[in-house]
């Protein structure tokens, strides 16, 4: 316990002197290193505290009355301590990464004030987490969001920074206002802010209650978490936000989200469920699928390189969900088997989400820091210029894309065992509505594949579009250096996969055999038959026998035939130029005419005939444009709606003092009836 408490009271303290440090250095070539070193360290302590959590036991720590019948409260068991786990090591590898990106900075901006954000804003999500009463909690919370909001805004000459980082303000504490309410339904029912108060009391509830508790908190986790249809600030803050917090944010702080969801319900439940609460599992598996499905179309079609990976990030949130969910419905119906396996997959690929987008978000920010530009129909070629992130950058798609052996393949493996093993459910329309989504669920890897063949093969692949492409070089080490923490982390959690489920294992306290790296991953069922297995060393001898097989094939057939150097792809034209390559528009085309409906697109043609020849075409120019349904459907009216509403409301605003006075009588008049209406109840 003395060796945790200090360990957590050194992690806090050099967060605080990362920011402290940086924020007073007058010069900026030592501000980064003032900033980011202590940031690295704190984080590389988090890391071997979390891992001591999970292997030994929880700790705890109370400062009694901090504030008046308010205590100060910590507690970090091993739910705690796995997200715990995933800040740090992101943290680490982005600090690092930071040391060369926020040199871009210095000319135009403070970077004291970016790394004294920037520390607070990782502190903020430890303290989150560690939160142990609902008062704290919601402090750090709002700490978290408005460091964030800052950092979203960081670069505030561009007006459309503004605008995104002000929407996200305005749904971060939509959300904050849900998790109040959950939070406030707990006290009515406990009299206590403390976590401790609701797990212990959490049996007695009425059964409306936690249906409300469970929903509030859905509703205001998701929303930080950037479910359908609560999304809208993610694709807008993320590439707003300087490269390396875009990293944190949809790595890591998305993921505070998920956090609590998770705690709600372990906390409300124990994990202990009846069929009555399965309807929690359902909802998440249908949010999930619906945001998995709309994220990555939404990300199919994007140009900016950002945006559609902050897309991608909505579909993965909603595959989590969908792990989560369906944990949840077979807990409720006592298949505990099936419920660890669904669990274990949720949270691996909470893992997996984590390592490689922020990995994605670090070479996005290498591309824009060589070529200031987020527009992939303005890339192309930089494999030849930027050799070492275009290879880190591969790593990243590929494993976001689930092909071994890298780690997005192993859990939504796991996640397509737990779907197929839904008819075990003993409950016949719960069995055929989550084998429908098992449709979108197969759907969306399909066009995440596409997603990422589109991002690297555009920006990376095929002739620069631009001649400022032949001027630009790879980017500092420090970037190359916290880029390649994270692809060996895509590469070690899917070769050993045993690595990420006994960290899983450990920290929910899920019983599992004792598996070593050269271990088949056998899964059964309720009766202990099994129904699926999986071993990575065999998946990789086999890739290995194919690629070698293949590699002899063309060293034996072609070296027996003659050479003769063509144009590739010239198609009798002779020499090829940036004109003639794919777009990111034409890849993405057909799916674009498939879902119609859902983008609302629309083309604009524009011709430029030669002299006054109306029929000799010189040039034609074919743009295609895109909307976001939930934009105009949804938000639009809401906010139409609230300004009539609000101008309306604001003629009571007399600027006369009798009027005030009326209200304020008015107001004591209806409070003072309420109180005696409750009484006489």
């Amino acid at each position: 316990m003395i060796e945790n408490l200090s360990l957590f009271q050194l992690v806090v303290f050099l967060f605080a002197s990362g920011a402290l440090l940086g924020l007073f250095s007058r010069n900026s070539r030592f501000t980064r290193i003032l900033t980011f070193v202590p940031t690295m360290i704190g984080s590389f302590f988090t890391v071997i505290f979390s891992v001591s959590v999970i292997l030994e036991k929880p700790f705890q720590l109370m400062v009694p009355n901090l504030l008046p019948f308010i205590n100060f409260e910590i507690k970090v068991d091993g739910i705690a301590a796995f997200f715990l786990l995933l800040i740090s090591i992101v943290s680490f590898a982005v600090s690092l990464y930071s040391i060369g990106y926020s040199k871009e900075y210095e000319a135009k901006k403070r970077t004291s004030v970016f790394g004294f954000l920037f520390n607070i804003f990782i502190l903020s999500m430890i303290l989150v987490v560690a939160s142990n009463n609902s008062f704290f909690f919601l402090i750090f919370w709002e700490l978290m969001s408005l460091t964030s909001f800052f950092l979203v805004i960081y670069d505030h000459d561009k007006e459309e920074n503004v605008k995104s980082g002000l929407t996200y303000l305005v749904m971060t504490h939509f959300g904050t206002a849900f998790i109040f309410a959950s939070f406030l339904l707990g006290y009515i029912q406990t009299g206590s802010f403390s976590f401790d108060a609701f797990r212990n009391s959490s049996s007695s509830f009425p059964i409306l209650t936690k249906n409300l508790i469970f929903l509030f908190a859905f509703i205001g986790f998701g929303t930080k978490a950037g479910i359908v249809p609560l999304h809208i600030w993610l694709p807008q803050a993320h590439p707003s936000a300087p490269s390396n917090v875009s990293a944190l944010m949809s790595a890591v702080m998305i993921k505070i989200g998920i956090y609590g969801i998770v705690r709600t319900v372990f906390d409300l439940s124990g994990f202990g469920l009846s069929p009555e609460y399965s309807w929690w599992g359902l909802l998440m598996i249908a949010i999930g699928s619906v945001s998995a499905i709309i994220g990555v179309l939404y990300a199919v079609i994007e140009h900016d390189i950002k945006r559609a990976l902050a897309f991608s990030s909505i579909e993965n949130i909603g595959i989590i969900l969908v792990g989560f969910g369906l944990s949840v419905v077979f807990a409720s119906f006592n298949l505990t088997t099936l419920s660890a396996l669904a669990l274990i997959a949720s949270m691996y690929h909470t893992m997996n989400h984590s390592v490689f987008k922020g990995l994605l978000f670090m070479g996005a920010g290498s591309v824009v820091y060589a070529t200031h530009t987020r527009n992939m129909e303005h890339l192309g070629g930089l494999i030849k210029k930027m050799p070492w992130t275009a290879l880190l950058f591969l790593i990243g798609t590929i494993s976001i894309v689930g092909l071994p052996p890298f780690n997005g393949f192993i859990s939504e493996w796991l996640t397509m065992q737990a779907l197929l093993s839904s008819y075990q459910i003993p409950s016949i329309i719960l069995q055929i509505s989550i084998a429908f989504a098992s449709l979108p669920f197969a759907l969306t890897i399909g066009v995440a594949a596409a997603t990422f063949v589109k991002l690297f093969g555009i920006s990376f692949l095929s002739r620069p579009r631009s001649e400022t492409i032949a001027k630009i070089k790879e980017v500092p080490r420090s970037m190359i250096a916290g880029m390649s923490i994270l692809a060996a982390a895509c590469v070690l959690l899917g070769v050993l996969p045993f690595l990420g489920i006994s960290v899983i294992t450990s920290a929910f306290h899920i019983s599992s055999q004792p598996i070593n790296p050269f271990d088949t991953i056998i899964l059964q069922n309720n009766f202990g038959k099994s129904f699926a297995n999986l071993s990575m060393p065999v998946v990789i001898i086999m890739l290995l026998s194919i690629a070698i097989a293949i590699f002899g094939f063309i060293k034996v057939i072609g070296g027996k035939t003659k050479k003769t150097t063509f144009s590739t792809w010239d198609c009798g034209f002779g020499n090829l130029n940036e004109r003639m390559e794919y777009t990111g528009t034409s890849l993405s085309q057909p799916i674009r005419v498939v879902f119609k409906t859902l983008f609302r697109s629309h083309t604009q043609i524009q011709r430029e005939f030669f002299g006054d020849h109306k029929y000799i075409l010189r040039t034609l120019k074919v743009e295609s444009f895109t909307k976001n349904i939930f934009e105009e459907k949804l938000y639009l009216p809401i906010m139409s709606s609230s300004i009539f509403i609000f101008d309306k409301i604001r003629k009571i605003q007399t600027g006369k003092i009798n009027a005030y006075l009326l209200y304020i009588m008015i107001t004591i008049v209806l409070l003072l009836l309420f109180v005696r209406l409750s009484h006489n109840v």
